[in-house]
Order: structure tokens, then C-alpha cells, then sequence
């Protein structure tokens, strides 16, 4: 069966085509019966020259067009858009319902969160920060020992005598 079909003859990264006649069965760059015109992409417009009574007389000999050359002038059905290779997935949840609320993570912040894992504080150690006592430069820094965290309820008359002792040792 003969096709009218393109035949790629520019340089790499440079296509340049003819538009010829050919044997299904040939190679895409093998011998041709009759060569109908040019198309260059790479112009602007493109360039599309073609001898169209030639065209007209090979399909009335039973000539079938290509895809590709039906997309260089215009007249190729639409092609159904592609679908993803693969759905990502933190896109979907569980029940395969797409997420929208978090942002998408990159892999530096991944490596990140995965190295630092994130603790809350306890509420005693938010309201009581430890201190550091240096006698000297040079010296190891020691932490003062937090107090527990349940302290025993003290009456007001024993807070009011221990205020009281203070006061007179210190006078």
C-alpha cells in the first residue's frame, strides 16, 4: 500500500522533511517513488511547500496519509490527552481522594524533617527554663537540676513562716 508520509533528512537537533511517496513497508529514510514537496520547522512561520496535484493524483491512485503529514497542514484528528505515568503518592490519600490541604514537600525538606524529628516540650519545662552557672571560662557548664514536676501544695500559714525566717536571718 503506498502513503504519503515525511521523510526526516536535516541534521541532529536540526529536522528538515520531505513530503514523498512511499511503500508503507520502507524505511522512514529508505528509497521513495516520488518526492511532493518540503516542510521546515525550524522557520518561522513554517515553511510548508507542496506540489498539491501531485498529492491529489496519488490519492486517487489509493495513497493512504500519514498522521504526520496530516498534522503539517492541518487536518490531523485531536489525539485524546496522555495520561500520568504514575499519580504521586502523597497526591492521594487512603481512600484515593486527592489532597489539597499540605503543600507539595521537596527532598530537601524531606531530608530535613526525617533528620529532625519535631518533640513538644513538656508545659513545666516551658514554664521553668534551666540555668547555667560558669565559675570560669574554661570550665564545663553545669544545669541546675529541674524541680519535679508535682510539687506538693504548701498551706499559706507555712509559706507566711518561711517568709518570716527569711526576713530575720537576713536582718
Amino acid at each position: 500500500m503506498l502513503k504519503v508520509r515525511l521523510m526526516r533528512i536535516g541534521a541532529k537537533k536540526k529536522p528538515f522533511y520531505r513530503v514523498v511517496v512511499v511503500d508503507e513497508r520502507a524505511k522512514r529514510t529508505g528509497a521513495y517513488i516520488e518526492l511532493l514537496g518540503t516542510y521546515n520547522p525550524l522557520t518561522e512561520p513554517k515553511d510548508i511547500k507542496l506540489k498539491q496535484d501531485r498529492i491529489d493524483y496519488w490519492i486517487k491512485q489509493g495513497a493512504q496519509l500519514s498522521t504526520g503529514y496530516l498534522r503539517i497542514i492541518g487536518k490531523a484528528p485531536q489525539r485524546p490527552p496522555r495520561k500520568p505515568k504514575k499519580e504521586s503518592k502523597q497526591a492521594t490519600g487512603d481512600s484515593g481522594q486527592v489532597k489539597t490541604e499540605e503543600p507539595a514537600k521537596t527532598a530537601e525538606t524531606a531530608i530535613i524533617e526525617e533528620a529532625t524529628p519535631v518533640e513538644e516540650p513538656l508545659e513545666s519545662a516551658k514554664s521553668e527554663p534551666t540555668e547555667v552557672i560558669s565559675e570560669t571560662e574554661n570550665a564545663p557548664k553545669e544545669e541546675v537540676p529541674q524541680q519535679p514536676e508535682s510539687q506538693p501544695e504548701v498551706s499559706e500559714s507555712v509559706q507566711e513562716k518561711e517568709s518570716e525566717k527569711k526576713d530575720e536571718g537576713s536582718a
